[in-house]
């Protein structure tokens, strides 16, 4: 049996106990993570917890709706047996009428049939398992190239990077050029950040260059034998200084031979697409579902709002894919 549970009525620790042991379970589908992206997030259950379904629920002008929440790329049907194609549409049939328009996110155990209102979106995932010298040997030349010229400037890690630095960093950077990225989303990932942080789970990897300036950094939060590449920025002197290929290869480097796969998290984008892939990524597939029941002026009004929001996607698609 399938029950729809309000956000006060979820049980966290059961919930929490189901995703930990899911097949497919995922960073962004724990209470503390969704309490932070989709505060009052409802849910749909079944049985006593044995498949869990998010549902990042909102509302404006009283219409009811679900959008998936910034830096979250994949949420769905999260079980301890591996979901059935069938399972899945049971679950989407079971999100209650009132919600006039739904576009979220599948995992990539998900499957529904190829229909109009279902599209396939690309995240890029590297295995490192193996050694670290199999692993580089995978690497594009042209990175190889920029991993040379980075090894001669100078470059200085730090793993204490605090959640601050690293977003004044993006926003002194790349967030000028992003105008529609609001205190909001930056307090989302602040908080992100250090909740992650302090559950041990997430770590901020800094490069500093010969003048002691922070040139890079990424937050890495680690579930489910995956590395998270979850929040990154990038300075102009970080771009001369290869600082951010630096980085990542040092990540691998030092990680490599577990059993861990570095998650990208994207990208739809082809520019990132192809720095993720120069490093022996693959393309990993997942679903994105669209349902709209809502009258024309309004899907006429929403359509416009989603095109300033896919911009800012395809710029920063962290924010979410």
């Amino acid at each position: 049996m399938i029950r729809f549970l309000q956000h006060d009525k979820i049980d966290t620790a059961r919930w929490d106990d189901c995703i930990s042991n899911a097949v497919n379970g995922n960073l962004v589908a724990f209470s503390w993570y969704l309490n932070i992206v989709s505060p009052g997030w409802c849910a749909l259950v079944e049985g006593d917890y044995e498949s869990v379904f998010p549902l990042p629920v909102s509302s404006r002008n009283g219409i009811k709706y679900m959008m998936q929440p910034y830096f979250s790329q994949q949420l769905g049907l999260f079980s301890r047996a591996l979901p059935l194609e069938d399972m899945v549409a049971v679950f989407l049939n079971n999100i209650p009428s009132e919600y006039r328009y739904i576009d979220i996110n599948l995992n990539s155990f998900n499957r529904v049939p190829k229909a109009e209102n279902v599209s396939e979106m690309i995240n890029l995932e590297l295995d490192l398992s193996g050694d670290y010298g199999t692993i580089s040997a995978g690497y594009q030349s042209n990175l190889q190239r920029n991993l040379k010229k980075a090894s001669q400037n100078k470059l200085q890690i730090s793993t204490t990077v605090k959640p601050e630095e690293l977003i004044s960093l993006f926003r002194a950077n790349k967030g000028q050029d992003l105008k529609n990225l609001q205190n909001d989303q930056y307090n989302l990932i602040k908080q992100i950040a250090g909740e992650s942080i302090s559950k041990g789970t997430g770590e901020i990897w800094g490069v500093y260059n010969e003048n002691n300036e922070l040139a890079a950094g990424i937050l890495w939060v680690r579930s489910h034998q995956k590395a998270v590449f979850l929040f990154s920025a990038l300075s102009d002197t970080g771009k001369k200084s290869n600082a951010m290929p630096w980085l990542i290869d040092l990540y691998i480097s030092q990680h490599a031979g577990k059993s861990l796969t570095l998650d990208f998290e994207g990208s739809n984008n082809p520019g990132l697409a192809r720095f993720y892939s120069s490093f022996g990524a693959k393309k990993v597939t997942y679903q994105r579902y669209i349902h709209n029941s809502l009258p024309y002026p309004m899907r006429l009004a929403l359509k416009i709002w989603r095109k300033s929001r896919l911009l800012l996607n395809f710029y920063f698609p962290l924010l979410n894919h």
